[in-house]
């Protein structure tokens, strides 16, 4: 068991900071990958079908992983994983800054930092919940303020970096900023670990994460995860294509990292606004959840529809500010639906299906976007999958006496009204008439 430590206090706080910086690196690297596919396109003279793996592998491992790194958090200490988890996003682009085959730089700029991320993500989520009780809704949302502020700085980062040291000398940069990690790791002083490590106990603490008996029942849990599902598939794609259709269209780099930017501050004031509205009820909680899925389809409208910088940063505005709602509130949603005793099962399995949605979706619109010869029809299909995950969304996070009473709505307004048979029409004078026959 745990020990037992004080609840919202002073250094519950600073890990809720150091979880947002872990955020402010993975986000902050993650929006930046459109902007090193199109450098690694034009270095290597490649379509982009292949450069499309990186973002798959970086965001795949990074959230797809959790269910492991939850069970590794029974079995070693948060602190542990986290610092590991640094030192692999290092090495990854530090051997990528000095390594000159794409294939290597795909491996180490997809694949490390993907397991390094997850390592340090996850497993300081996981034990945030350790540090609080009556304000752990906020303080989940806090901690993954970060993510926003990642997204509105590193794009300028890595545009200012390269233009003068090279995408290489990026990497090298890069690799020293995501050291510190292993700061960040210090404060981590509660260990969850009860049991001592072996290959089959961590497989069945994951396969218990995943496959919980009680959840698997659960029509609401699952409707969760496929509406989760569509809307990653969905998330990742302004982020790879945006910076393609840009350069295809004549709008330089330094219009593109700006729109990413602004994507990223109405992104990390949405997730402000959530923390001030972390107290409010579960019901509310979950009807901002639809309108964040909702706000996210039309946002892909614009990217397709419009070439002028005025709508392309509407599109990005609403983009950001969806994606700051979801994100930040979907662990409370989570505890509402399925109460905090299942947050470590429902949160790694949400991470599961997020990282499994990455995968899928940046190679399936890859390929969708090479065989239609136009980037457009994908913008559309993530819209299209989006609204699925809305529809889904709003079905599933429904109470029963909310589904009741829309269905009482539904019954009063649209039920089928019987009209009574009409007589034929009397046309005498010149005036119509119509009468009704009683029953």
């Amino acid at each position: 068991m745990p020990p037992k430590v004080s609840k919202d206090t002073t250094h519950g706080w600073l890990v809720v900071a150091t979880c947002s910086a872990a955020f402010f690196l993975f986000t902050g690297n993650a929006s930046c990958l459109g902007l090193v596919e199109v450098e690694l396109s034009s270095l290597f003279k490649d379509s982009g079908s292949s450069l499309s793996a990186i973002n798959a592998l970086y965001n795949g491992l990074g959230w797809g992983l959790a269910p492991v790194v939850a069970a590794l958090t029974k079995f070693f200490s948060c602190r542990l994983l986290s610092c590991c988890g640094s030192f692999l996003c290092f090495l990854g682009f530090f051997v990528a800054s000095t390594s000159q085959s794409l294939l290597v730089i795909v491996f180490c700029t997809g694949v490390l930092p993907g397991i390094g991320f997850s390592l340090m993500v996850v497993s300081s989520n996981i034990l945030l919940s350790e540090y609080f009780d009556k304000k752990r809704p906020l303080a989940l949302i806090i901690s993954v303020i970060g993510g926003g502020m990642g997204i509105v700085v590193f794009p300028h980062i890595f545009t200012t970096l390269n233009q003068t040291y090279g995408i290489h000398g990026t990497f090298l940069i890069l690799s020293a900023l995501n050291s510190h990690g292993i700061m960040f790791s210090i404060l981590y002083d509660v260990s969850l670990a009860n049991s001592k490590p072996n290959a089959m106990a961590i497989l069945r603490q994951v396969y218990r994460t995943v496959f919980d008996p009680e959840l698997l029942r659960s029509a609401r849990y699952t409707g969760v995860c496929a509406a989760y599902l569509l809307l990653y598939v969905a998330y990742g794609i302004p982020f790879l294509f945006l910076p393609v259709k840009n350069a295809k269209t004549g709008l330089s780099k330094e219009v593109t990292s700006l729109l990413i930017s602004v994507s990223g501050i109405s992104n990390l004031a949405s997730r402000f606004i959530m923390a001030g509205l972390a107290s409010t009820s579960g019901q509310r909680r979950r009807f901002f959840l639809s309108v964040s899925f909702a706000m996210n389809a039309v946002s892909f409208l614009f990217f397709p529809l419009f070439s002028d910088i005025l709508f392309l940063s509407v599109g990005a505005v609403l983009f950001g500010f969806s994606a700051g709602i979801f994100i930040s509130i979907t662990p409370p949603v989570l505890i509402d639906l399925f109460g905090v005793d299942k947050l470590s099962s429902t949160l790694g399995t949400n991470y599961l299906v997020i990282g499994t949605g990455y995968i899928l979706g940046g190679p399936l619109m890859r390929h969708l976007s090479l065989a239609m010869s136009a980037i457009d029809p994908v913008f559309y299909t993530s819209a299209g999958c989006t609204v699925m995950g809305m529809l889904l969304i709003m079905t599933v996070s429904c109470d029963s006496r909310s589904l009741a009473r829309i269905l009482k709505m539904f019954k009063r307004h649209f039920a089928p009204v019987s009209i009574p048979p009409v007589l034929p029409v009397n046309t005498d004078g010149g005036i119509f008439t119509i009468s009704y026959r009683k029953y």
